[in-house]
């Protein structure tokens, strides 16, 4: 660190992967937990939802009928999720597949599926969760401590095994994981190739307070109080001692003029080292921000960073990703169209005795065909207008969205203002599809209470055993509320329940008289 006449130079000219910017990314979401999620400081519904979850289902059940008979039945074969967060995609996708495998000519295939993160507050939020503790106990599910920068190893906490090499194939799914990463970023200027390297200073008249003349990089804010410049500096295509990654410089050397690239060194590295790990017989499923077709890479600027609270992401580069995958003798499955928030790409390792045919299908069926990006869109397009739909169109699209409850919130105006009217089969349906969505929900801390509103429609429809049972759940996840108990006590009231009644009622005045 070095001090001019207007500003605080934090480093000069280093290499985008090797900034200190990473440093500062790790220390927030190390510091952040769960927070970073039920906060919504950083972006997670696109890639945690029950749509993208059974899409995802699919291509994994495409991938075990390649390789199911080269399977040893006698060992595990792993689901590996990198950078699991909150938990979410992973407790969508534990109820999609389990839902329909048990029951498949696949049900022998000892399946574990593995949360990891390099966070230990996210590790013992998870080992905690109450709703993944039926996972845990049957054995379908455990915990890793996996930094996908260092780590060639897997430790498995609850089967307390460190893995370095495994018998079966692998299953790696990441869901914006690559864009928080480190990468490299290029400049192409008349066929000349240059490494745009970074330099990071303390903005003018910035307030961060520097103490003893030290910055304190453990300060999630300080991030905000930076400028990145780049400076483009002529290179060979030998700028790495790596060959396969040079390779990617020579290829879009040849291929690209004057346009900037990122190159996803880290990401490379964590394939590489998962590639060592499945003995090269791997499905990497990943969806993210990023760009997979070569013309998508043609006159860029410099990348620019968009920030989610003290943490920020980049573009991803899955192109290179695929280049490499193909140069290494595998195969990259990329949709032939345009997203609009999420490119989901996939890139095969190994040879197994279909060459992939069931895969390569369930990718194209669940991933383009009826792609987890286009169903995005579309929620995006409807959300304002979920609170007027008609209670049969509001009860397709929960359907469709796999009992998604973020949408059924966004109707839930919708379902009160029909509740009291329907007739006696949708009043079923409507029953019926207020417990799917309560199945299929994950809660993580965030602020909207969906117990309490199952249980108001519920009240509408006369079902106030069932809403009871729900009110007791929004007491459990929200706390003592007035609200909540006031309506609870009606329940018990027309139930006959009188002493439960006056119990909630008195504990609402009690309530009424603190606040």
């Amino acid at each position: 660190m070095r001090h001019t006449s207007t500003n605080t130079i934090l480093e000069q000219e280093q290499p985008l992967s090797q900034s200190l910017l990473w440093q500062l990314q790790r220390q927030f979401f190390a510091q952040q937990g769960i927070n970073a999620w039920n906060h919504n400081t950083v972006p997670h519904y696109v890639t945690s939802n029950p749509f993208i979850a059974n899409a995802y289902a699919k291509v994994v059940f495409g991938f075990l009928r390649d390789w199911q008979s080269a399977i040893d039945p006698t060992q595990p074969l792993y689901i590996l999720e990198l950078g699991a967060g909150s938990g979410r995609f992973a407790y969508h996708f534990l109820k999609q597949f389990w839902d329909f495998f048990p029951h498949s000519t696949l049900r022998h295939i000892p399946i574990k599926y593995i949360l990891s993160d390099f966070s230990e507050s996210n590790l013992q939020y998870w080992r905690t969760h109450p709703f993944l503790q039926p996972y845990f106990q049957q054995g379908i599910l455990d915990i890793a401590h996996f930094d996908a920068q260092h780590d060639q190893s897997l430790t498995l906490h609850f089967a307390n095994q460190t893995h370095t090499s495994l018998k079966n194939p692998l299953i790696v799914l990441a869901n914006y994981f690559f864009d928080c990463l480190p990468q490299d970023v290029f400049t192409l200027k008349q066929q000349q190739l240059h490494a745009s390297l970074v330099t990071l200073t303390l903005r003018e008249n910035s307030e961060f307070r520097i103490q003893n003349s030290e910055l304190h990089f453990d300060d999630p804010d300080l991030i905000h109080h930076l400028a990145v410049s780049y400076t483009d500096r002529p290179i060979t295509p030998h700028y790495y001692a790596d060959v396969d990654y040079n390779h990617l410089l020579q290829h879009y050397q040849q291929h690209l003029t004057d346009t900037t690239f990122l190159l996803p060194v880290v990401g490379l590295d964590c394939l590489r080292n998962l590639r060592r790990l499945s003995g090269d017989r791997l499905l990497f499923l990943s969806g993210d921000k990023g760009y997979s077709q070569l013309e998508d890479l043609r006159n860029r600027s410099k990348p620019h960073m968009v920030f989610h609270g003290s943490c920020f992401s980049l573009m991803v580069n899955y192109h290179a990703m695929g280049q490499y995958t193909s140069h290494q003798g595998g195969q990259a499955l990329h949709t032939p169209h345009h997203h609009a928030s999420l490119n989901i790409s996939a890139f095969l390792f190994g040879q197994p005795p279909t060459q992939y045919t069931e895969t390569r299908h369930a990718y194209q069926d669940a991933i383009v065909n009826t792609s987890p990006d286009d169903f995005f869109n579309l929620k995006k397009a409807l959300d304002p207008h979920c609170d007027r739909l008609s209670l049969e169109h509001a009860i397709a699209y929960i359907r469709l969205s796999g009992y998604d409850a973020k949408i059924f919130l966004a109707c839930f105006p919708s379902f009160m203002a029909h509740a009291k009217s329907v007739f006696n089969a949708q009043r079923q349906e409507l029953i019926q599809l207020i417990h799917n969505v309560w199945e299929t929900y994950y809660p993580i801390g965030e602020p909207e209470d969906l117990a309490f509103q199952l249980g108001k429609i519920l009240v509408s429809l006369q079902e106030y055993y069932t809403a009871a049972k729900y009110f007791q759940q929004s007491l459990k996840f929200q706390g003592l509320q007035p609200e909540t108990l006031d309506y609870l006590s009606q329940c018990y009231h027309h139930l006959g329940e009188t002493e439960a009644a006056l119990y909630c009622i008195h504990q609402t005045q009690l309530l009424q008289a603190i606040t």
